[in-house]
């Protein structure tokens, strides 16, 4: 800025431009009286140096006249301001500002569109958000998409970063790839030479990646070619950035397979090996490009056998709060494939399960949860017994700040797991017996249906195994409460595990003499008119009737 100072100053002292080409012995042509002025006015405006500078209706007319100017000298001292002002104004532009300001984006001169670029990316970086929305009205994408194709390396620079600003607005993002702006900024991303243009090329292409829309454009134009072999880069922020984007990509069906079968790039195998990068958010993303990949079943087979699993589960030990969410969330998806279940199984992996369960993150405990819900079946019971994941479970059952999401996840593995015997038993002995009363208790109490099915099916197990008495008495009216409320789901099967409740229950003196007074007696005996049931649930509901008709 001390430059441009100089410049007008030496403008005003002796009237004419300083001669940086010569015509034979003459000066440049001599200043035109109002662009006097206006250098006049922003000299003034530069030695005030004010803090939060503001532009008022006078400096921008002194703008205004400059960056319309035809010669390029004042064109660019114009640029020139606009770049300082940029940097420490904090109020909000209007078009009026912008539109002198796309003017000098137009300009063909690289010093103009060097300092023009610098200032639209202040103010859509530092200053206000409305300011993003303000550049767009006045129409600078287009000069600024066009400036991408520059031969010079800081106006490259300077307008991939208004283009990663403006990319965070949804309008923008959708006609950024319309106006076919992803091409040069692919091509920058891929063979830039100067590492800034490169990490503002990926992350204007990262924001592109998060609509929908644009995704399968990106796809064509070759976007996950670039982001894979970018995560070979030395760069840790373009290897975040593109890490991101092909988790964005693998949102989508098609895109997921197109990622798990280009196996002469191997994108799974370089995200694996992205999880034991240095950068904590590199590690993070990594695992969020691995589970989303994971949701198909070819991709969970290929990521376990291309060695995920010990790098998933050192940063399940050893991440940050965000990782470890990121890496249980991995873990979860590919549980799924029971193709993946050998490895999964092996002790020192369901070491990690108890831990996981009792987790600060609620989060982190749903994927856990989650996992047990894949991998346990009747068979397998045991060795999650004995591995101390049921009590982990069974924890997260009687605390009672767990949430929906948790407690259904929860109860659905235990619901498995409560098929085998030596399970029932233990969940008896557990807890100092509250289980069966919690469970009564989230039965009662939660809303959701699933909730209410899964502590059904745990409930039943029990009576299977039988409870005492003395345990069923106080529990009899949160028992009426949820079979009621199981009944009136109009859900087959919701109706199908409380007519066994009860078949189980009738042996209980204590609830059989507050059954009959209870809502239950009628309902059962309507449902074995209702002929929209299947044959064996009306069979069920008249043995339910008959059974408490002769005790």
């Amino acid at each position: 800025m001390e430059a441009f100072m100089e410049y007008c100053a030496c403008c005003l002292c002796c009237g004419c431009y300083p001669a940086r080409q010569y015509r034979g012995d003459l000066y440049e042509p001599l200043l035109l009286d109002n662009e006097r002025e206006a250098v006049n006015r922003l000299l003034r405006f530069l030695e005030q140096k004010e803090e939060k500078p503001l532009l008022t209706d006078e400096r921008l007319h002194a703008l205004c006249t400059l960056s319309y100017s035809d010669n390029v000298e004042l064109q660019r001292s114009a640029a020139l301001c606009f770049s300082e002002i940029s940097s420490r104004m904090l109020a909000p532009v209007s078009v009026n500002v912008m539109e002198p300001l796309v003017a000098l984006l137009e300009s063909e001169d690289t010093q103009v569109q060097r300092h023009a670029t610098l200032a639209v990316n202040n103010f859509t970086l530092h200053g206000p958000e409305s300011n993003i929305r303000t550049t767009l009205q006045s129409g600078a994408l287009y000069p600024l998409l066009t400036l991408l194709n520059s031969p010079d390396t800081e106006v490259q620079c300077n307008a991939c970063g208004c283009i990663t600003s403006l990319a965070t607005n949804a309008r923008a993002k959708r006609e950024i790839v319309v106006k076919r702006g992803a091409r040069p900024l692919l091509r920058l991303a891929a063979d830039a030479v100067d590492p800034r243009v490169q990490r503002n090329a990926v992350g204007a292409l990262l924001n592109l990646t998060h609509l929908e829309t644009n995704r399968s454009d990106l796809a064509r134009e070759g976007a996950i070619k670039v982001f894979n072999d970018l995560l070979l880069d030395d760069d840790t922020e373009i290897q975040y950035y593109c890490a991101a984007a092909l988790s964005n990509m693998a949102v989508d069906t098609e895109h997921r397979r197109v990622m798990g079968s280009l196996w002469e790039r191997n994108i799974p195998g370089r995200l694996i090996a992205l999880l034991s990068s240095m950068a904590d958010k590199v590690k993070c993303q990594a695992c969020l490009a691995l589970r989303n990949l994971a949701s198909d079943e070819t991709n969970q087979r290929l990521i376990v056998r291309q060695g995920a699993l010990p790098k998933l589960y050192h940063l399940l030990k050893t991440g940050s709060k965000d990782t470890q969410v990121a890496a249980a969330a991995c873990v979860r998806n590919l549980s799924i494939c029971k193709a993946n279940q050998p490895e999964l199984l092996q002790d020192w992996f369901l070491a990690i399960l108890p831990r996981m369960l009792s987790d600060k993150s609620t989060v982190v405990r749903c994927h856990a949860a989650g996992t047990v819900r894949n991998l346990v079946d009747t068979e397998n019971a045991e060795a999650f017994v004995q591995a101390g994941i049921l009590d982990a479970l069974t924890g997260n059952l009687v605390d009672s700040s767990s949430s929906v999401e948790l407690q259904s996840e929860v109860t659905a593995a235990v619901a498995i797991m409560a098929n085998k015997e030596s399970v029932r038993d233990h969940l008896h002995e557990t807890k100092e017996g509250r289980v069966f009363p919690n469970l009564v208790s989230v039965a009662t109490n939660c809303e959701n249906l699933n909730v209410q099915y899964n502590c059904a099916s745990i409930i039943g197990q029990l009576l299977v195994t039988g409870i005492e008495a003395e345990t069923i008495g106080p529990n009899v009216p949160g028992l009426l409460c949820y079979l009621e409320r199981l009944l009136n789901s109009g859900d087959a099967n919701s109706i199908q595990i409380t007519l066994w409740t009860l078949l189980l229950l009738a042996k209980y003196d204590n609830f059989q003499r507050v059954y009959p007074s209870s809502a239950l007696p009628q309902k059962v005996e309507g449902l074995t008119m209702w002929a929209n049931l299947p044959a064996n649930i009306q069979d069920m509901a008249q043995s339910v009737v008959n059974k408490y008709a002769t005790s």
